[in-house]
């Protein structure tokens, strides 16, 4: 009898750890998609603003390219990120929207090197857009803290 009450609550022990275990990987995946979201909006404002600026001012194409290479890190560290079970489908649409973004943001790399910063090759582009895709997931992202 002894030894069975040993083991049951030892198995509530270990289920108790376990689901604190999961708050802990939801609540460091909400951080870290958060943190996400915000350095590549911020970047991306950045990035729009030096675009502009640099179709009259080349001297500005160096700045455009350093934000393209923090946007790229940001997106590669981001891949390496695990969701959390119930993170999931929100994870799905984020992993799908960076993927486009590394894409575009390769794109645009080629048409800089290639043509230099038109208006017409940022505009095609498509970055302000998938950044506020990016930034639509922001609200159910935070919305897991609270399951």
């Amino acid at each position: 009898m002894m030894l069975t009450s040993i083991i049951g609550s030892s198995m509530l022990i270990l289920s108790a750890c376990s689901i604190v275990e999961q708050a802990n990987q939801s609540l460091n995946y909400v951080s870290g998609a958060t943190d996400y979201i915000e350095q590549i909006s911020r970047a991306g404002t950045e990035l729009q603003q030096l675009a502009a600026d640099a179709v009259n001012n080349p001297d500005v194409t160096g700045q455009v390219q350093e934000k393209i290479d923090l946007i790229q890190a940001e997106a590669a560290e981001f891949a390496e990120m695990n969701a959390p079970a119930i993170g999931e489908s929100i994870h799905e649409n984020l992993v799908s929207y960076n993927n486009q973004l590394t894409e575009v943001i390769n794109q645009f790399e080629t048409s800089i090197a290639e043509q230099g910063i038109t208006a017409e090759n940022w505009e095609q582009t498509g970055i302000p857009e998938l950044i506020n895709n990016i930034n639509s997931l922001k609200d159910p992202l935070s919305g897991l803290q609270n399951e």
